[in-house]
């Protein structure tokens, strides 16, 4: 990514390739691997009965694959730019098809654990897509390209999440149940292989190989003192050492990144004027969006006559607020694009940013009514959204030439992260207010989780409205 070592060169390929053709394959990739995100956590019970496991053993089950797409997304991404993205996206598909497969037969807690390794890299599918979809593509059709891709990620999840009920309830196996995702990223692979062209430009550089390994090492770190800390406390001495040694691996990491001529990651162009804003508020975003759905899910069920707040909702009043962000969200994601046309990239960003800040603040004095939390959860949707297909649409435009990859890959690990260390501090809030001898917070710890949320995109906005736009950047007229 250095101008030193890094040079973009040209590959063969088919002419004439329309949007629809890049688009329409990958569409349904991204379909699919949302469908696999919300698959399974519905099913982590039934799971856990099968490999005859505890409850706490059998969130190493999503927790692994989080912590394999740390290390497995910026190094995929990098070498997408630089091997071809269309090449590192098949080898990431047969990855996750592997590891779903092998998930479905459940042979055993730890092959199962394995197997979720090899579904890790579902997570830079879509940085590889926005990618190669930025490669073919540019202007308005690129940015509602990306946003329909975003779209259906989410739209996908959503799918899934339902799916895994309904079938589950007719299945006559677990296994049988387990192979429905099988399926779907069998169809992926098969659009990959044959459906989808190649990058037409690839970046010519170096592979930092400590770079990564000190990447991985620290995210590793970082991730898993963040899972310590959401269940012994950040005062926790096995919380305290792991983050302690995530600090001391990234800062040796950041320093060997600033003088390397090739780096894993360009650090300058993460925290520059053009990007650092897009970054900053990929971090909050992924702080909110992931970190509040187990909060949204327990103030929902408390009981009002016994805590004094909630609606002794049960799992599927739950679960029918969270498909009201989701659905809002994939509703925002679909339309930034035509939305920009109109009113320009930082308009739709700042009101993406806007509406999800209004609704905490809203919520914040108004929660004693179901009405209240689902209107400010759908107007908070659709303006994480707008940010779900904006940012990443965004930031392939403004990346230097040949790093689209690893810009989008990091823009993933940073929402990640985000939602991890929400994860950890949200909890450390409802801890910390709830009484001793008690279960259950007070509604202070809810009022300081959204009040954390609402400041969160009021900084995002600051950021956005500063962000350096080039005079070429494409605004509210056609490219």
């Amino acid at each position: 990514m250095s101008n030193s070592t890094t040079s973009t060169t040209t590959t063969q390929t088919t002419p004439n390739i329309t949007a629809r053709s890049v688009v329409g394959f990958l569409v349904f990739c991204e379909i699919a691997s949302g469908f696999v995100q919300g698959y399974y956590p519905a099913l982590l019970a039934d799971i856990a009965a099968n490999l005859q496991v505890s409850d706490a053993d059998i969130t190493w089950f999503l927790t692994v694959q989080t912590l394999s797409a740390a290390v497995s997304v910026p190094l995929l991404s990098k070498l997408g730019d630089i091997y071809g993205h269309r090449r590192i996206l098949r080898i990431a598909t047969l990855c996750v098809l592997i590891g779903v497969f092998i998930t479905a037969l459940l042979p055993s807690y730890p092959v199962v654990l394995a197997a979720r390794i090899l579904v890790g890299p579902l997570a830079v599918w879509l940085p590889l897509e926005i990618a190669l979809v930025h490669n073919r593509i540019s202007g308005h059709t690129a940015r509602a390209s990306i946003g329909i891709l975003a779209a259906s990620l989410t739209g996908g999840a959503i799918f899934g999440t339902i799916s895994s009920g309904l079938i589950s309830a007719f299945s006559p196996s677990l296994t049988l149940t387990l192979m429905v995702p099988v399926v779907l990223v069998v169809g992926s692979v098969f659009a990959v292989f044959f459906k989808v062209p190649e990058s037409t430009h690839l970046t010519k550089s170096t592979i930092d190989i400590p770079g990564f390994i000190g990447l991985s090492i620290a995210m590793v770190a970082l991730l898993f003192g963040l899972r310590l800390a959401s269940s012994s406390g950040f005062s926790s001495g096995s919380t305290l050492g792991t983050l302690a040694v995530a600090l001391l691996v990234f800062t040796l990491w950041v320093k060997w990144e600033l003088k390397t001529e090739s780096p894993a990651v360009d650090i300058r162009m993460i925290v520059s004027g053009r990007l650092g804003p897009i970054y900053l508020t990929a971090f909050l975003f992924g702080m909110v969006l992931f970190g509040t759905q187990s909060p949204i899910t327990t103030f929902l069920s408390a009981d009002p006559d016994q805590v004094g707040y909630g609606f002794a909702g049960s799992a599927s009043t739950a679960s029918a607020v969270i498909a009201v962000i989701t659905i809002m969200a994939t509703i925002g994601a679909s339309l930034f694009a035509p939305i920009s046309r109109k009113i320009g990239i930082r308009a739709v960003l700042i009101t993406g940013a806007v509406l999800p800040a209004g609704a905490w603040i809203f919520q914040i004095i108004w929660h004693t009514e179901l009405w209240h939390i689902v209107s400010a959860n759908a107007v908070g949707g659709i303006g994480m959204g707008l940010l779900m297909g904006a940012l990443p649409a965004l930031l392939a435009e403004l990346a230097p030439t040949g790093s689209t990859g690893i810009a989008a890959g990091i823009y993933n690990s940073l929402r990640t992260l985000g939602g991890a260390a929400a994860g950890a501090i949200f909890a450390l809030v409802l801890a910390s207010f709830t009484a001793e001898g008690e279960l259950v917070s007070d509604l202070g710890g809810y009022l300081t989780i959204w009040a954390i949320s609402a400041a969160a995109f009021i900084i995002a906005i600051i950021a956005l409205s500063r962000m350096q736009l080039p005079d070429t950047s494409l605004q509210s007229t056609n490219h």
